[in-house]
């Protein structure tokens, strides 16, 4: 391999960006690299921390050693260096991925003449794939709390089932509530704030070049997540690296990747500060380490593990990782994407989006078709829905200092294809010789070639020479020309609204536009601004008898028993209302009819559906959104206690009244007529215990019960929908028995105690809204409202305000109420008369 530096005049005038180029010769090609300065994804107050080292270690300021760039002047072809020490790096070229890493003496140390030094460069390749070892695997554990009943959805380790620890599955995610509320589905810069910890393997394995070695690492983190396929303006940042010497004090690592994650995570915490503000503080943590990391016994194909979307959760929100070279970012980088909720590019969730054969970042194991560069269009739909609904708020805080805005080297510089071998496979491993491309790196044994060439599928490291002039770039063996300058990206027009979501009861529309007038180029930054805009549609009320939306939307789903204990191929499944956090009422949880148990079915509901019962706000794309009465979006119309949207109360009047009579069997209290609202009865127990033998029940006129019917009595808590008002009861195991609803009833009800036992009189109060029957002669004009302002300041005139009131109780209302009357004459009066007009 050649490698040869220069400098243009160009670059000499610029003192910002520093930019230098490299020629690469290997595998026949040339490569030339063009590079420009970036430590960007540095902390501007980066620390290193040592633990369980009675050696002191100055501070090392490596923010100078970092380049970013592309290869043979192609967009596609990233290059990633570190140019301290050697040339260390990757970078993608047509053939594959590179990397190049510098020779170490015998003593760990690097050769003194940084450019001249012997380098090892070496790519991946899929020749001979019967000598391969396919060990790219990644493990994803899933929320305990948040359990899908989607096969593939949270679990992504083929051919393993779902489990369910708990029939219900209220319990709440625990990640923080949001710091600040920013406007949704607009895109802004992310800011994620990482500690990395190494370690004593780590140690054991790089010495004194640990902090370059993991830098260069997470400098091609940071490039993969700013490309443009990832749709979205993220920035990866640095805060803190740890470095644990001594194993006993640092966090429990074993081969049990399961284990070793969840004692990481407890561990990251005691090293975190929560103020947000503060420069070390950190929003996810990354372990890195060299221990052979398994999902169980005998199966340790796993390099990876983390929990889904746990980003900005200060308890979960942290990834493993095993170190193999340079290749490990990659592995960094999908387990990063599991934190911000991304599923596997072969995942169920990702049929929908419509995937290619191809697979990306997310791949679940990295092989021949692994694109690791670029993201997927499901990743990328993903991770937006994630940021759009709230849960990356703790990344919009911009690291305080100036961030080092210059691009970081590529790792291919620094170690050349024969180190990257012994990085992978061990010492004495060398590239193998008849299988020298960018796209795969090919090794022997530390034996020699006589027993055969492997590989883990992972391309050269970006900046691995592969030519005269030439250079791995993403696995591909390109030239090295003038580096073109970042084109940021620009919005595109907006696109046609999409169809409506509902036919009736406030649908949604939605329009999109994309970052591609022009897309982000050469590491130009993605758009910011509004990506979505939306606007009601069929807002009218649904005809009497139409099935709840959301109840619709659980049907759809009867018949399905997803394997789950006690269920069968007859289940229907309704809405789930009460109980659900906030947060996540935009989520389908459905239970299953004649039980209490739930789960949840869908991520999100149809756009347009309401939140709740009990609130006028819709969701959309999985949050809750104002909307009124009248179903339109961001309106703020509402119903008076009669339930008529945007009403002045006018129209009910409040019927209220006891009950304490007791016969044996159902004794019928009140009749509710079509058209009450606020409905609100308590009964209360005769001794203040539970069990008081009277029991509430609700019937149609015929005597078909909705509650408590045939001397059957539910203990616990329901929700029931009837003539489409939704009620909740409390459940006759309390001292106060009560039933609620504040929906408009479509037809007749009857309100029933069942007395039983030794008839005690029940202690029954009620109360709800019923409409007032309209006769012209109840609304009446009253000419003696309050005066108004003289019309002249001297000698003028005044008159009383007409106003239209209730006949029976005076009660001021809408002038609408007696428009079919003639107003009164106004009752008028002098005023101002002290003076004189001359």
């Amino acid at each position: 391999m050649n490698l040869e530096k220069k400098r243009s005049m160009e670059a000499l005038l610029e003192p910002v960006p520093f930019r230098t180029h490299y020629h690469l010769s290997a595998y026949g090609q040339v490569f030339q690299l063009n590079l420009s300065a970036d430590a960007s994804f540095i902390a501007p107050h980066f620390i290193e921390v040592h633990v369980g080292d009675i050696q002191k270690h100055p501070p090392s300021n490596l923010h100078h050693c970092f380049y970013r760039g592309h290869v043979n002047a192609q967009e596609r072809h990233t290059a990633i260096f570190s140019l301290c020490g050697g040339l260390m790096g990757t970078f993608r070229s047509h053939d594959g991925d590179y990397f190049l890493e510098p020779l170490m003496t015998p003593d760990g140390d690097e050769h003194e003449d940084d450019h001249n030094k012997p380098h090892l460069i070496y790519r991946y390749d899929f020749i001979h794939k019967d000598v391969s070892r396919l060990r790219m695997k990644c493990l994803s554990s899933f929320p305990v709390t948040l359990s899908s009943l989607m096969k593939g959805i949270n679990v992504l380790q083929e051919n393993t089932s779902l489990e369910y620890a708990s029939k219900n599955l209220s319990v709440e995610n625990e990640r923080n509530s949001p710091h600040s509320r920013k406007k949704r589905f607009l895109s802004y810069p992310r800011y994620v704030e990482v500690m990395v910890t190494a370690d004593a393997r780590m140690v054991q394995h790089h010495g004194r070049n640990l902090q370059h070695y993991v830098l260069t690492l997470m400098s091609i983190v940071a490039t993969i997540y700013k490309d443009p396929s990832i749709g979205n303006q993220i920035n990866i940042i640095i805060v803190k690296l740890i470095v644990v010497h001594n194993e006993q004090e640092g966090p429990a690592i074993s081969f049990n990747a399961a284990t070793t994650l969840r004692n990481f995570c407890l561990w990251q915490q005691t090293q975190n500060i929560l103020d947000d503000s503060h420069p070390s503080h950190h929003d996810t943590a990354v372990l890195i380490t060299r221990e052979d990391i398994c999902r169980a016994r005998e199966k340790c194909d796993t390099l990876g593990l983390a929990e889904l979307g746990t980003m900005c959760d200060p308890l979960r929100s942290c990834s493993i990782s095993e170190e193999n070279g340079l290749s490990a970012a990659f592995t960094i980088a999908h387990e990063l994407g599991h934190v911000f909720n991304v599923p596997h590019d072969d995942s169920f969730k990702c049929k929908e989006v419509g995937m290619k054969h191809k697979y990306h970042v997310m791949a679940p194991s990295l092989n021949y078709h692994s694109s690791p560069w670029t993201w997927s269009k499901c990743s990328q739909k993903y991770i937006t829905e994630f940021l759009d609904t709230g849960y990356g708020e703790c990344l919009l805080d911009k690291p305080n200092g100036r961030i080092y805005d210059f691009q970081s080297q590529l790792p291919g510089f620094l170690y050349d294809v024969n180190k990257q071998c012994e990085l992978m496979f061990g010492p004495g491993s060398q590239v193998c010789p008849y299988l020298k491309q960018c796209k795969r790196l090919w090794c022997t044994s530390a034996e020699g070639i006589h027993n055969g060439c492997r590989t883990q599928h992972m391309p050269l490291a970006d900046g691995t020479e592969c030519g005269h002039g030439m250079h791995c770039r993403h696995g591909i063996c390109v030239k090295k020309e003038t580096e073109k300058l970042p084109v940021d990206g620009e919005w595109g027009s907006w696109g046609p609204y999409s169809s409506c979501t509902r036919t009736c009861g406030g649908g949604i529309k939605s329009s999109v536009r994309l970052c591609d007038q022009p897309e982000p180029k050469h590491g130009g930054r993605y758009c910011v601004g509004r990506r979505m805009k939306f606007r009601s549609c069929n807002t009218e009320t649904c005809p009497k008898g139409k099935k709840d939306f959301r109840e619709q939307q659980c049907s759809e789903f009867d018949g399905k028993h997803f394997n789950i204990n006690g269920l069968t191929s007859t289940v229907r499944w309704l809405p789930k209302y009460s109980g659900i956090a906030m947060k996540d009422r935009c989520k389908l949880f459905c239970r299953v009819s004649g039980a209490t148990y739930y789960y949840q079915l869908k991520d999100r509901v149809v756009d347009g559906t309401p939140c709740g019962t009990d609130t006028n706000d819709i969701c959309v794309q999985g949050l809750c959104r104002q909307a009124g009465c009248d179903h339109v979006l961001n309106s703020k119309a509402r119903r008076d206690k009669c339930g008529t949207c945007g009403g002045d109360n006018s129209s009910c009047r409040t019927l209220a009244g006891t009950f304490n009579s007791a016969h044996y069997g159902y004794n019928t209290v009140v009749k509710i007529p079509v058209g009450a609202t606020n409905l609100d009865i308590y009964q209360y127990s005769y001794s203040g215990k539970p069990e008081d033998d009277n029991y509430l029940a609700l019937s149609n006129a015929q005597g078909n019960f909705f509650l408590n019917g045939n001397f059957v009595v539910s203990l616990s808590k329901r929700e029931i929908n009837i003539y489409g008002a939704h009620f909740e009861y409390s459940g006759s195991n309390n001292t106060v028995e009560r039933i609620n609803s504040t929906g408009w009833l479509e037809e007749d009800i009857l309100l029933q105690v069942l007395c039983v036992g030794n008839l005690y009189s029940p202690d029954i109060h009620y109360s709800f809204n019923i409409p007032i029957e309209e006769e012209k002669d109840l609304f009446i004009w009253d000419p003696y409202g309050v005066w108004q302002d003289c019309n002249k300041m001297c000698q003028g005139l005044r008159k009383r305000k007409i106003k239209c009131i209730r006949k029976s109780d005076h009660l001021v209302v809408h002038d609408q109420k007696c428009a079919h009357t003639t107003p009164p004459t106004a009752v008028t009066e002098h005023c101002n008369i002290e003076c004189e007009l001359r």
